[in-house]
């Protein structure tokens, strides 16, 4: 049975945009430089403008079905494509017979491989005609895991997820509210992230509050599922008795599972840190990052997506001491982009930079999420 989902189709125009990043810059308004920095250099990495192209794509379904428009995306196992009359539609790329564009598109393989050229209907239902400039390529549909149009409008490439959480416990009188926001930029050569999550907990005592913001840039190799990488990162726990720590680094990393229902990454990198304690203590080091993260989607209903990433810090400088935090999220979508949301996290550190703080801190909420893609 053919499943489509139909919703209104959202671009983010200027006002949207300055709206998330008022919104960014209120959650981190006790580090403004910081948020300055951070929202600076990613403006940097999204610099490249292009221009979206004509709803001419169309779309023939097994059942003979066919949809024009301007196909946006495949990701997930689900082909987004934007049409004049029913807005934004997403189909089951299971269900699509064949697809017919005049336009190039950046295709990633199951085999991690990247090419680029426009795609035509293959010789027989389920498959696409892949013409490069140094010849036509024929791919089943089990084959292609992303796609995306060469041309397509910088705000359609940007994917922007944005959650309120909270969590009480009536017996210890302890609360937690809790603000999450993910956003990826991906274009031919990278994938660019900014993820950030502030967390306020109040106990009959006392109220302490964590935060954490990370920017990162992946960078596609002539090696399939190979990527190098740079991130920065910044965090703050009122628990571990951390004013700030301000990270840079970079690595390697690699996909060894990339399908259209899940994907697991690792990679290894180095990185150089600067943190200073609540007391005022300030000390600089370097450490190793290994970094572990699994994604699985779902697109039965209820659709769900889960997410898993755990990272340790093995100190270069300092002996003996380990950092490592964790993070899981699962989300339902409820209607179209909206989102239940729950989320954990931990962070641990055998030697905190305030030697009376504790080691481990966590945290465990639930609320809802928007997605604006």
């Amino acid at each position: 049975m053919t499943r489509v989902n139909w919703g209104r189709s959202r671009d983010l125009g200027p006002v949207s945009m300055t709206c998330f990043f008022a919104f960014l810059c209120d959650l981190c308004r006790h580090r403004n430089r910081l948020s300055l920095v951070l929202l600076g250099c990613f403006s940097l990495l999204c610099s490249q403008w292009s221009f979206a192209h004509g709803k001419t794509d169309v779309v023939t379904l097994y059942n003979g079905d066919r949809l024009t428009g301007e196909i946006q995306s495949l990701l997930g196992g689900r082909l987004s494509l934007s049409t004049d009359a029913m807005g934004s539609v997403a189909i089951e790329w299971q269900e699509v017979a064949s697809v017919n564009s005049d336009f190039n598109f950046d295709i990633r393989l199951i085999d991690g491989d990247r090419i680029f050229g426009n795609i035509k209907p293959g010789s027989k239902a389920g498959t696409i005609a892949f013409t490069q400039i140094d010849g036509q390529r024929e791919l089943s549909w089990n084959e292609v895991i992303e796609l995306r149009p060469v041309e397509d409008d910088l705000t359609d490439r940007i994917d922007i997820y944005m959650s309120a959480n909270y969590a009480f416990t009536k017996a210890s009188g302890v609360s937690q509210t809790e603000f999450h926001v993910d956003l990826d930029y991906e274009d031919e050569d990278s994938l660019n992230s900014l993820n950030t999550r502030a967390t306020v907990s109040d106990t009959d005592e006392e109220k302490t509050t964590s935060s954490r913001a990370s920017l990162s840039r992946r960078v596609w190799t002539d090696r399939a599922s190979i990527y190098r990488q740079v991130f920065g990162g910044y965090e703050s726990n009122d628990e571990l008795g951390l004013d700030y720590r301000v990270s840079l680094g970079g690595g390697v990393g690699r996909y060894f599972i990339d399908t259209n229902q899940s994907n697991l990454v690792a990679s290894v990198s180095l990185q150089v840190l600067e943190e200073r304690s609540e007391l005022g203590d300030k000390q600089e080091s370097a450490e190793g990052v290994i970094t572990l993260s699994y994604d699985r989607w779902r697109f039965d209903t209820p659709e769900l997506n889960l997410h898993f990433d755990t990272s340790v810090y093995p100190s270069l400088t300092e002996s003996g001491r380990v950092r490592a935090d964790s993070a899981a999220r699962i989300r339902w979508e409820i209607i179209n982009d909206l989102f239940w949301d729950l989320s954990a996290w931990g962070s641990y550190d055998s030697s905190a930079i305030d030697q009376a703080a504790g080691q481990f801190d966590w945290g465990m909420t639930t609320g809802l999420g928007w997605k604006f893609k």
